[in-house]
């Protein structure tokens, strides 16, 4: 039983109509580009305001001195992975 697709149409009328709605939003970007400038105010930008806003977290100087400490043990870790890299780079 062969498959029946209904409502299909040939590949070139669908790129004409992708191209179509493609320069017809082009136009109404620009048309509303140019409504913003032509009455000579910035557009203006809207800030969302969150519901609950949350208080600026805190860290103790016990909690930053930690988080370095453990920075520190990673970039000596790839200092240490780099340098025996090169090292036997040079042994070959």
């Amino acid at each position: 039983m062969a498959k029946v697709q209904i409502g299909r149409k040939p590949k070139g009328n669908l790129v004409k109509e992708l191209d179509a709605a493609i320069a017809l939003l082009t136009r109404v970007r620009a048309l509303a580009a140019s409504s913003t400038v032509s009455d000579g105010t910035a557009p203006k930008v809207v800030k969302q305001i969150s519901a609950a806003k949350q208080p600026k977290r805190v860290l103790s100087s016990d909690a930053r001195e930690a988080i370095a400490t453990a920075q520190r043990k990673r970039w000596a870790k790839v200092r240490r992975q780099k340098k025996q890299a090169e090292r036997a780079a040079i042994a070959q």
